[in-house]
């Protein structure tokens, strides 16, 4: 716990170092107990409760919890990485209504936290979330997603005796994100560098899949805002040993709908591309809310992966064959898309 922060009702318990709620004993000194960051005073998040401690406020309510994952080691990202919330800004002199990004708490460095009550952007007011993670150091390709909440009022009932507590992992979300172009690549990992392009341009977003020998998926990838993609791969498919110097995989890209694809000028809907806004057109994947207590599918699926194809994304019409070179990254041809 940090400091300032009050021993939680046995409802609140801390779960995977991420604190639930904070609640402190009514008649306690309301400024000793809100948690650094959150907003004290009249405009404080303050809730009664009748819990195992008696009368209590309670300070904060978890919302979400976002701890993202590196693709390639299946732990978590390095420091650096940013967590933040879109919001619709309020209309300017022209009608037109833009996003703005307001950054989630930090939590440990390389998880973030979004509260009922906490101080940063003032707390959470609706019943969904659209989040941007990204990484200002080009280490991880970023995404954006689209979530419902466990709203307050479902929180607050979930917590009485009568009701089912919501624990930490059903308020998780765990995003992969995939390698990009400043990924340090460890010695010895084969894969390819590449651009995609359409009729000579190279294509935002892209996503790629790497198949192997026997048509087994041995690696998957998205690019970046300048269709640069680093592509590392796990396996030579079905090829039996020994393994070969070289080998073929068959590249599949995915692209978004250039037909769906917002012009810099259409600047009048909330999902525009805005000129200033370098995530602008990243597409937005929704996520479906986490079961109580969660299943298994609700932490880790191909969505949060990165592997399933977004909506509105196009497939190419036929794989491309590349040749990789065991134990090394190397540079490959720009790839067509078609």
């Amino acid at each position: 716990m940090t400091d300032g922060e009050a021993v939680p009702e046995s409802g609140a318990v801390p779960e995977g170092g991420v604190l639930s709620s904070t609640v402190v004993p009514r008649g306690a000194t309301a400024g000793e107990a809100v948690p650094r960051g959150a907003t004290s005073g009249p405009t404080a998040f303050r809730e009664s409760y009748a819990g195992d401690l008696g009368a209590v406020d309670v300070l904060h309510r978890l919302a979400l919890a976002v701890s993202p994952v590196d693709a390639r080691t299946n732990g978590p990202v390095w420091p650096g990485v940013r967590a933040d919330r879109e919001v619709e800004s309020p209309s300017d002199r022209f009608g037109r209504s833009l996003l703005r990004v307001l950054p989630l708490e930090a939590h440990g460095g390389t998880a973030f936290v979004l509260r009922y009550g906490g101080g940063c952007g003032g707390g959470v007011r609706g019943r969904t979330v659209s989040l941007r993670i990204a990484d200002p150091a080009s280490r991880w390709v970023p995404r954006r997603f689209v979530l419902p909440l466990w709203t307050r009022a479902e929180l607050a009932e979930a917590e009485r005796p009568s009701g089912t507590f919501v624990p930490v992992a059903a308020r998780l979300l765990r995003p992969w994100l995939l390698p990009g172009v400043a990924y340090p690549v460890a010695r010895g990992v084969t894969g390819l560098r590449l651009r995609v392009t359409l009729a000579g341009a190279p294509v935002r977003w892209p996503r790629m899949e790497a198949f192997g020998p026997g048509g087994q998926r041995v690696g998957w990838a998205h690019g970046d805002q300048y269709g640069q993609v680093l592509l590392l791969v796990d396996g030579t498919g079905a090829l039996p040993p020994p393994t070969p110097a070289r080998f073929d995989v068959a590249l599949r890209a995915h692209i978004p709908d250039p037909a769906t694809v917002p012009l810099p000028e259409a600047l009048d809907r909330l999902d525009a591309l805005d000129p200033l806004d370098p995530l602008g057109d990243l597409v937005v994947e929704a996520v479906d809310r986490s079961h109580n207590p969660p299943r298994p599918e609700d932490l880790d699926n191909d969505v949060l992966r990165g592997l399933a194809v977004p909506d509105g994304y196009l497939t190419a019409a036929r794989d491309v064959v590349r040749s990789l070179t065991v134990g090394q990254v190397i540079r490959s041809p720009d790839l067509p898309f078609g």
